[in-house]
């Protein structure tokens, strides 16, 4: 078999899309998965021994949760997002996002597509008198499945 020979993809260059906004802030991203829902069971067989199986469950895939870390900002269109699913606006609240990762020339090399998405927590960080840090924002984001472009197409 032959070896694969590339470049190793950098993820130190990205931003989020949502509902006509971009957050270019993101200083990280976590959680960027999806996975199937496994059914197991164990069965008896007829001289007492037993087999385990695994099949693909009801739901052939778990919706996912992102979470984001950027710097606090006075105004922030995630915390205007969030604030309208506080307010009982979740049909309208849910939109599909972009989460694109750049090269060094500017170009999207991946793209992760999340669809329904709505955020379901919001938190600031700690605060210090001992520190000169920013305030940091930490997001958790639902959704309901992803697909990426850009990678093994």
């Amino acid at each position: 078999m032959p070896a694969t020979v590339g470049d190793a993809i950098v993820a130190n260059r990205f931003f989020l899309e949502f509902g006509g906004h971009q957050v270019t802030t993101l200083t990280e991203v976590s959680g960027i998965e999806d996975e199937s829902d496994v059914l197991e069971t164990t069965q008896m067989m007829a001289k007492g021994g037993f087999l385990a199986k695994k099949s693909l469950g009801a739901l052939p895939l778990k919706g996912g949760k992102l979470t984001l870390k950027y710097p606090a900002i006075k105004e922030d269109p995630i915390k205007k997002w969030y604030d309208d699913i506080v307010g009982q606006k979740v049909a309208t609240a849910r939109t599909n996002i972009t989460l694109s990762v750049y090269d060094y020339d500017g170009s999207v090399v991946l793209a992760f597509e999340f669809t329904a998405a709505w955020p379901s927590k919001y938190s600031f960080s700690s605060l210090s008198v001992k520190g000169n840090d920013a305030v940091s924002i930490t997001v958790t984001i639902e959704h309901t499945g992803m697909n990426i472009k850009g990678y093994n197409s």
